[in-house]
């Protein structure tokens, strides 16, 4: 097992876009002859990866320790602080066309589908059960893509289980007996998996029908037994980006998986760096807040940095807390800040981690417009030493000053309160006269009947076609009388 990094020449994009378009769609511009502050919901920035050995020592019958990092540089990094590019994706950028054509790459073809914004939108080729190959588009101003071939092709067996018998000696009884044992066959490899070379021979044959070139992208490359994958990174202007395309392969080098993305890459404003020192201050503030992994104690509850008595207890005693620390790591302490009744505080250890940076490289950051577009922004990859897996850890951070940045406002999802229709309420009806009674004369049955429900009258049919029928002989004076002959009204009197 092996991962290859290999960095290649960037792709130059022509200036799409004049400044005073961005400037329009990214918000209020603080400074006129500055670039625009751009109105954010989030970003796509990388978290920093979890030690495997913070647990180290630890019983499994006891919680981990919370712990944070500590980003320091190792070595002196270049400032990196001169004004750079950003680039924006703007929504609607690619057509039903170019989702055809990427999917055809793939033998996929057929109508695309827009699907129902209640399941997420999007676009679709090929079926939703996985019964044929299936091309998928995201709605946003992304446009990622994914592609799936038919899973009785893409699926592979890798084990075997056997359900326990049920049955019992008893009678009358049920239960749950073990099976005999068998023999599981051992699962093995797909045959003809392409070796690391072989796989980024076929990437770059597959991304050149997609009209993109391998020398522009940063490629990783990763190769085993049972499947090997690529994964290009695209390079804009000689920067690294988020944007990417992978590629997975497994027997016979048949494509098990694809994804990338159709928006259109434009150029942007300019932008100051705040330098790579204040870039790693911001790192730490960050990810100061420790990653909450409870605190290992022996028989005592731990919640929300609160040792809870147990409920036989009268009276709120301290609880012991049992740190995890590894061997070589400081300590801080955060304060409880709220005490529920019969509990005592526990100040909680935090494990500090230190992560060495060995090298830093320019790399643009992806931030979300509030309206719907995609920002890749100036930023910087801090780079730590390959870890035992062969593995390289790049942290991400924006290099954009705090004044260029505004965080959009919270949309307010909560439901709207319910409006009660007024219930409307029976007509009040007074006596009626003859006259208004004779207005149902003429009418067949049915509108007769609807009439008077509508005026509020009671109607009562006495006799139809010549059959009279029986009634009552109370009198009301909101009721009316029908005769009816072939349907039609003949008479109608008020009782």
């Amino acid at each position: 097992m092996c991962m290859k990094r290999r960095h290649v020449p960037a792709v130059t994009l022509p200036l799409l876009a004049a400044f005073g378009l961005i400037a329009t769609a990214c918000g209020d511009d603080p400074d006129a002859s500055g670039p625009p502050v751009l109105v954010v919901t989030g970003s796509g920035m990388n978290a920093p990866t979890a030690s495997s050995d913070m647990a180290a020592g630890a019983s499994e019958s006891k919680m981990w320790a919370p712990w944070r990092m500590n980003f320091v540089a190792g070595v002196d990094l270049p400032a990196l602080d001169s004004d750079a590019a950003s680039y924006t994706i703007s929504a609607g950028s690619f057509s039903a066309d170019d989702i055809l054509a990427i999917a055809t790459v793939f033998g996929v073809t057929g109508d695309v589908v827009e699907l129902d914004a209640n399941i997420g939108g999007g676009y679709r080729i090929g079926s939703e059960d996985g019964s044929t190959d299936t091309f998928w588009v995201s709605a946003d101003a992304m446009g990622y893509w994914s592609y799936s071939p038919k899973w009785d092709e893409s699926m592979m067996s890798r084990g075997c289980a056997v359900a326990p018998s049920i049955g019992s000696d008893v009678e009358g009884e049920t239960g749950t007996t073990e099976p005999a044992p068998i023999e599981c066959e051992t699962p093995q490899p797909p045959a003809d998996v392409p070796s690391e070379d072989e796989a980024l021979a076929m990437f770059e044959t597959l991304i050149s029908e997609m009209n993109l070139d391998a020398d522009d992208m940063v490629l990783e490359t990763y190769a085993d037994e049972w499947s090997a994958s690529v994964y290009g990174y695209l390079l804009i202007d000689g920067v690294r980006s988020p944007l990417t395309v992978n590629v997975g392969f497994g027997a016979q080098g048949a494509v098990t998986w694809a994804s990338g993305f159709l928006g259109e890459v434009v150029r942007g404003a300019d932008y100051p760096r705040i330098g790579t020192a204040a870039a790693l201050a911001r790192l730490n503030s960050d990810y100061a807040n420790p990653m909450l992994r409870g605190v290992a104690v022996d028989d005592v509850a731990v919640s929300s940095g609160v040792a809870e008595t147990a409920a036989s207890t009268e009276t709120a005693t301290p609880a012991t807390v049992m740190p995890v620390p590894s061997s070589d790591m400081p300590v801080e302490t955060i304060p409880v800040e709220t005490m529920p009744v019969e509990t005592m505080p526990v100040d909680m250890p935090i494990e500090v981690q230190d992560v060495t940076i060995v090298a830093v490289e320019e790399e643009l950051v992806m931030l979300y417009g509030q309206d719907g577009s995609v920002y890749l922004v100036p930023g910087y990859a801090f780079i730590a030493d390959e870890d035992e897996y062969g593995y390289t850890p790049r942290y991400t951070v924006s290099a954009l000053p705090d004044e260029y940045v505004q965080q959009a406002d919270p949309v307010d999802v909560s439901p709207e309160p319910a409006i009660e229709e007024p219930v409307p309420s029976d007509p009040v009806v007074t006596e009626l006269d003859v006259a208004e009674a004779e207005t149902l004369v003429g009418l067949s049955e049915s509108e007769a009947l609807d009439t008077a429900k509508a005026n509020g009258w009671d109607a009562r049919v006495v006799s139809r076609d010549g059959e009279d029928f029986a009634i009552t002989m109370d009198y009301r004076g909101d009721r009316v009388n029908l005769t009816v002959v072939d349907d039609v009204v003949t008479a109608s009197t008020v009782g």
